[in-house]
């Protein structure tokens, strides 16, 4: 990959993560990432082509960490505790500006490029906690609704401890997932 489309993408990630797609211009992306504009041209033919490849490469990470989470050999109470902990923390870190995708999917049409990555991420997240949830034995439907009641916990408990700036919404939904886990 170029040094010019690799800084477009972190510039961009960055930038989006932090203030949001529609809060964020192809000419402020262009300065801060300090190349032409000729060269960003280069690269993406518009944001909202450099926003997809920002999200895909995204996806990638999450995805790879997902797949070494549900590799790990300890119990699937622990894969699920280490799940919400991870996310907990990195929103301390990164200052509560929530999950790209879901950020990202309430500023973008429909029927965009966009739209296209994040739901095909959130399909490929889906069908993690759907496989996190079938190795506790679970039969293939209890399996499918404890996954899918994960997943929900999960993502809803970033958006409220991002609109909280809090992550006592990820610490309840932790406890609410080990104790479905349990009860299932």
């Amino acid at each position: 990959m170029s040094q010019a489309r690799e800084r477009l993408l972190e510039t961009a990630g960055r930038l989006f993560h932090e203030r949001g797609y529609e809060c964020v211009g192809i000419n402020e992306i262009i300065a801060t990432a300090e190349i032409a504009k000729a060269t960003f041209y280069q690269h993406f033919p518009g944001k909202e082509a450099l926003c997809a490849a920002w999200l895909r490469r995204e996806a990638e990470e999450s995805e790879k960490g997902q797949r070494e989470l549900l590799a790990e050999d300890r119990p699937v109470a622990g894969k699920v505790a280490a799940k919400f902990d991870g996310m907990a923390a990195m929103l301390a870190d990164e200052g509560f500006h929530g999950c790209p995708f879901c950020v990202t999917a309430t500023m973008v049409s429909a029927d965009s490029e966009v739209t296209a990555v994040i739901r095909a991420f959130r399909e490929a997240t889906r069908a993690f906690w759907q496989k996190l949830a079938a190795a506790s034995g679970r039969k293939p439907a209890a399996a499918r609704d404890l996954g899918d009641a994960w997943m929900l916990l999960y993502t809803g408990a970033i958006t409220e401890a991002r609109n909280l700036g809090s992550v006592w919404p990820v610490e309840q939904a932790r406890k609410a997932a080990l104790r479905l886990l349990a009860a299932a």
